[in-house]
C-alpha cells in the first residue's frame, strides 16, 4: 500500500517535495507535536491520503518560509498561488473584492503585514501557525477534513452567558469528551482575549508548552501577560492542571465567542501566547473567532448553524456573521476566520450536528409552519425583546421563556407534530401580547403616560418629516423618527402636529405596516356611554395576534372609568375595528378635557394613538 504521507526531515527537504507534489501522490509534512497529535487520531489505522478537492478563489503565500506549504494547498484545490512579501500583503488583497482568499503564512510574517489581511476588503481566511511544522501539518489536515471525527456539536458556555443552561458544559471539568475525542463543531462561550477563554474553574490557553517553560525575549510594545515575566498565569486562583492548553482540544473547526481569539497581523500580545494559533496546533483545520472587544450576539450561533447547513465556504460563513452583526453593533461583533475560506465543512444530511439521529429530508419539512415559526423567532419576539426597554410593566423574562419555545420547537424541525406546537406557540405570543396591553392599559390609568418610559433617555432624533395632520387636515404636523444610543434596532416614530400634539406612535421602523388610526378629539356628554373607535390596519403579509387596550392617563382617582382591553386578530392586508365603551353612567367625573390613550402590541408592534375627550 502506498504511504499517504512522506516525512520530511527538514524544511529544505520540504519545499523541494511541494514543488513536485501533484495530487495521488504521498502528501509531504514535517514532524512535529501537531503530526503527532493528528496521528493519535488513527490509532488502528494509518493516516488519510489526499485527494484533489477543488475548492473556489486563490492561495496566497506571505514570505518565503510559507510558499511550499501554501503551494500544496493551491495544488490540491485547483487554485492559483500568489506569493507576496508581508509588506506588500494588504494592498495585493485588495485587488481581490469579493473572492475567497486563502492566506498562508507563519505568524511572525503576517504580523510583519502590519494589520489583519481582512481589512484589505477581501474575504480572508488565515491559515497561520507558529512553525512551519505546524503549518504544513495544518495544511494537510485541511485536505483531509472528513476523514475522522464525530459528527456532533459541543457547545461550551460561561455560566454567566446567555443561554449557559443550555450548553454541554459550563466549565472547564465539562471539557474532558474534547481531549478523549474529535468532534465536528466545538463553540466556546466564554470570558477572554487573545491569549485564552476563561471559565470559573479553569482557562483554555493559547500557549502549546508549560506555563513555567522559559520564553524568547519579547519587544517591549507587546501586552505582556503575567506568564511572560515568570509570573504564572493570570489566573492565581488556577492550578497548572486548570489550564488546559487549546492545542489538546479535537474540534474539526471551532467557534469561539470571547474577545480577540483572532487576532493574527493585529495581535498586541504575542503570538507565542495566541488562542487562535494554539488551537491551530491541535487538530482544528480553522477557528471562527470573535476579533477586537466583542459582545456576544445570541442570534450569531444561529446564523453560524445555518450557514453551515446551507454548506457555504467557510468564508461565505463569516461574511455572513457580520452581515447580520453590523445592524446591531457590528464593530463589537466582528469575526474573523483562521482557515481556508473556501473549505465546505462537510455536514451530515440526515442529522444535523445536533440531529435525533433519525432519517429525513427536506421534503418533510411542513415550510408554511416553519415560516411561522421563523416570523416567531425573527420578527415578532425581537420585538418584544425591544418593548420590554420602552414599558417596565412588560414581563421580560415571559419574553427570554418563548424565545426557549421557539429555540425548543427549531431542534427538531422535521417533527410532524410541528405545525401543532407552532399554533400553539402563536396563541401564546397572542396571549403574552394581551397580557402586556392590559398592563400598559393599567399603567396609564393609574400612573399616567409617557410613551417610551425607561428608554427616552436613550432616544435621540435621527429625522423629522413634514407631515399633514389627519386630525386638522393642516400641513402643522411631522414624522420624528428617534434612534436608541444604545440598542441599535430600538426605533420609535411619532406623528406630532404643533396643534393637535400627540396623534400616534409606533416602535416599528421604517414605513409603517401596522397602524392605529381613529379621531383624537371626542365630545361627550355626563350620562352616557359614548364609543371611542379605532381601527387597525394590517398592511402586513401575515396575521396580526395581539391586544388592544384603551386608558384615561392618570385617571383612576379623578371618577373616569378603569381601563379597557381586549383580544384582536387582523388578516393579511385587512383592517379591524375596535370601540372603547365609556361607561359615563355608572361613574361620575367631573367635565374636563380628559387624555386617553389607545394602546395595542401586535405582531410585537407597539402601537399608541391619543384621545382628548371633551367632557360636558
Amino acid at each position: 500500500m502506498t504511504a499517504a504521507i512522506t516525512l520530511c526531515a527538514d524544511p529544505a527537504q520540504y519545499a523541494a517535495a511541494a514543488a513536485e507534489w501533484s495530487p495521488g501522490r504521498p502528501f509531504p509534512v514535517l514532524p512535529g507535536p501537531a503530526l503527532d497529535r493528528y496521528r493519535s487520531l488513527f490509532p488502528d489505522g494509518p493516516l488519510p491520503a489526499v485527494t484533489a478537492d477543488p475548492r473556489a478563489g486563490v492561495v496566497v503565500s506571505v514570505g518565503d518560509r510559507a510558499s511550499a506549504a501554501a503551494r500544496l494547498l493551491a495544488v490540491a484545490t485547483g487554485r492559483e498561488h500568489l506569493q507576496i512579501e508581508p509588506e506588500h500583503l494588504l494592498k495585493e488583497l485588495a485587488g481581490h473584492p469579493g473572492a475567497l482568499v486563502a492566506v498562508v503564512g507563519l505568524a511572525a510574517d503576517l504580523t510583519a503585514a502590519g494589520d489583519w489581511a481582512g481589512a484589505s476588503g477581501a474575504s480572508v481566511g488565515v491559515l497561520a501557525t507558529r512553525d512551519l511544522s505546524s503549518l504544513a501539518c495544518l495544511v494537510y489536515r485541511s485536505l483531509t477534513v472528513d476523514a475522522v471525527g464525530e459528527d456532533r456539536m459541543f457547545v461550551a458556555s460561561h455560566p454567566m452567558l446567555e443561554e449557559s443552561e443550555l450548553a454541554d458544559a459550563d466549565g472547564l471539568d465539562g471539557l474532558g469528551v474534547l481531549r478523549e475525542r474529535r468532534l465536528k463543531v466545538v463553540v466556546l462561550r466564554a470570558l477572554g482575549k487573545e491569549c485564552c477563554v476563561g471559565f470559573p474553574d479553569g482557562i483554555v490557553c493559547g500557549r502549546s508548552d508549560r506555563i513555567d517553560e522559559p520564553l524568547p525575549e519579547l519587544p517591549p510594545e507587546y501586552r505582556h501577560m503575567p506568564c511572560m515575566l515568570g509570573e504564572g498565569c493570570h489566573r492565581s486562583d488556577l492550578d497548572e492542571d486548570q489550564r488546559l492548553p487549546a492545542a489538546e482540544i479535537h474540534a474539526t473547526v471551532v467557534f469561539t465567542h470571547s474577545c480577540s481569539s483572532v487576532a493574527v497581523g493585529n495581535n498586541v500580545y504575542p503570538s507565542h501566547i495566541a488562542l487562535g494559533l494554539g488551537l491551530l496546533e491541535g487538530t482544528a483545520v480553522a477557528v471562527v473567532g470573535a476579533m477586537g472587544v466583542h459582545i456576544v450576539q445570541r442570534s450569531s450561533q444561529g446564523d453560524f448553524e445555518a450557514a453551515l447547513a446551507e454548506r457555504l465556504p467557510l468564508g461565505r460563513v463569516v461574511e455572513r456573521l457580520g452581515e447580520r452583526a453590523r445592524p446591531i453593533n457590528g464593530w463589537l461583533n466582528r469575526f474573523g476566520l483562521l482557515g481556508d475560506p473556501g473549505l465546505v465543512l462537510p455536514w451530515p444530511e440526515a442529522t444535523g450536528l445536533r440531529g435525533t439521529g433519525r432519517t429525513a429530508s427536506a421534503t418533510d419539512i411542513d415550510h408554511e409552519a416553519l415560516r411561522r415559526l421563523a416570523d416567531l423567532g425573527n420578527t415578532v419576539l425581537p420585538r418584544l425583546e425591544r418593548l420590554t426597554w420602552l414599558e417596565p410593566v412588560v414581563d421580560g423574562a415571559a419574553v427570554e421563556g418563548l424565545r426557549a419555545e421557539v429555540r425548543t420547537l427549531a431542534e427538531d424541525l422535521h417533527d410532524p407534530g410541528l405545525p401543532d406546537a407552532v399554533a400553539a406557540l402563536e396563541s401564546a405570543v397572542a396571549e403574552f401580547q394581551l397580557d402586556a396591553t392590559a398592563r400598559i392599559a393599567q399603567s396609564i390609568y393609574v400612573s399616567g403616560w409617557n410613551y417610551g418610559g425607561p428608554a427616552l433617555d436613550g432616544l435621540r432624533e435621527v429625522s423629522q418629516l413634514p407631515a399633514r395632520c389627519p386630525e386638522c387636515d393642516r400641513d402643522s404636523a411631522a414624522v420624528v423618527t428617534m434612534r436608541h444610543l444604545v440598542h441599535g434596532l430600538l426605533t420609535v416614530q411619532t406623528l406630532q402636529c404643533r396643534r393637535c400634539g400627540d396623534i400616534w406612535w409606533t416602535s416599528e421602523a421604517g414605513d409603517p405596516t401596522v397602524r392605529l388610526t381613529g379621531p383624537v378629539d371626542v365630545a361627550a356628554r355626563r350620562g352616557t356611554v359614548p364609543h371611542l373607535p379605532r381601527r387597525i390596519h394590517n398592511g402586513t403579509g401575515t396575521v396580526l395576534r395581539g391586544g388592544i387596550g384603551f386608558a384615561f392617563a392618570m385617571r383612576k382617582f379623578l371618577g373616569l372609568p378603569p381601563e379597557t382591553s381586549a383580544a384582536v386578530t387582523v388578516a393579511p392586508g385587512n383592517t379591524a375595528d375596535w370601540t372603547a365603551e365609556i361607561d359615563l353612567v355608572g361613574h361620575h367625573p367631573r367635565p374636563d378635557v380628559h387624555t386617553g390613550v389607545f394602546v395595542a402590541v401586535l405582531n410585537g408592534v407597539y402601537l399608541a394613538s391619543a384621545s382628548m375627550m371633551r367632557l360636558t
